[in-house]
């Protein structure tokens, strides 16, 4: 009988360390193909962050967006004094008095038409950069949000050692309690 006991002894601890290698094997490969998974979704999150920052230096244009609206409005300011002072000139060489009656009124109706033309030139560039630094920003919120999303899943993509560590020690537990409870203690006969 303490052949068939150190036997069975034998067995058990020869099931356990498979036991033991299988659950290792396993854990290691569940480990290594979620570190594969992670690395692809941060090289992704960091692809995505590098496109957003691109996006958001491409949108810093309001400023010249300004500049250029501003442009635009005294071009058109300084168009309206050409034509006002055209409108003058022929006026003048016909012999008409320009600074009253219809001459003034239409004077008037040409520059309040000009101004307001201006107006609406820096407004819509007002408008167009302002739209820009929305999204300059929106696009700096998400390239900051895909940098944090990069850092954690690089930070998860380490093996996990603990759960790899938790498997060998309950496999060299169970390994040691079968070892135990067969080897010096045999069955005892009455």
């Amino acid at each position: 009988m303490a052949v068939a006991s150190s036997t069975a002894a034998l067995l058990g601890a020869a099931v356990t360390l498979a036991s033991t290698a299988v659950g290792t094997w396993s854990a290691v490969s569940r480990q290594e193909e979620q570190r594969k998974q992670a690395e692809f979704s941060a090289d992704m999150a960091r692809r995505n962050a590098q496109v957003a920052e691109e996006n958001a230096r491409m949108a810093e244009e309001a400023r010249q967006t300004r500049a250029d609206s501003y442009d635009k409005a005294v071009r058109k300011r300084q168009e309206t004094s050409l034509l006002v002072g055209k409108q003058r000139a022929q006026a003048g060489a016909s012999g008409a008095q320009i600074d009253s009656g219809s001459h003034l009124d239409s004077q008037l109706d040409l520059r309040e038409k000009g101004e307001l033309d201006a107006l609406s030139i820096e407004e819509q560039g007002e408008r167009a950069a302002y739209n820009q630094e929305v999204q300059a920003w929106n696009q700096r919120n998400a390239a900051q949000g895909a940098q944090a999303r990069e850092r954690q899943l690089r930070s998860k993509s380490s093996t996990d050692y603990l759960s790899l560590s938790k498997t060998l020690l309950n496999g060299a537990g169970r390994l040691g309690n079968n070892f135990d409870l067969f080897s010096g203690q045999g069955p005892r006969l009455p």
